[in-house]
């Protein structure tokens, strides 16, 4: 014996829209506007020879690609090039040369809150400041 639906063809029809409309609803998600981190950024620390201050320079081209270099003043060291990401809020920058790298995040629009990693396995932390 067959049984019968209730469904007519048009209901059917009328309920895969509905869930489709619901569907397609759930999945808009508002995109938040990228932050911009270009600009100069400063960061100050203690060190065995005294305070130091440093630079992060970080640019955007026209095609929209971020780049950075690091200004050490008090090492006569200027435009330094790092390799260098900003993803999600999180930045990440390091001078391979020197074995020296920064993990971080973007706390605010003039805040970037991380860690230093040196050669050798030290780390300590690191607040830079929005300077331009």
């Amino acid at each position: 014996m067959k049984r019968r639906s209730n469904l007519t063809g048009v209901s059917i029809i009328y309920f895969a829209l509905l869930i489709w409309l619901g569907m397609a609803c759930a999945t808009v998600t508002k995109v938040a506007p990228a932050a911009d981190i270009t600009g100069r950024w400063k960061v100050s620390f203690e060190t065995p020879e005294g305070e130091q201050e440093q630079f992060l320079n970080i640019q955007k081209s026209s095609i929209g690609i971020l780049t950075a270099t690091m200004d050490a003043p008090t090492y006569d060291a200027y435009d330094v090039p790092l390799i260098f990401s900003f993803e999600k809020g999180v930045v990440h920058w390091e001078i391979e040369q020197v074995q020296v790298s920064f993990d971080g995040k973007l706390i605010d629009p003039s805040t970037i809150e991380g860690v230093i990693i040196q050669a050798g396995g030290e780390s300590g932390p690191a607040i830079y400041k929005r300077v331009e």
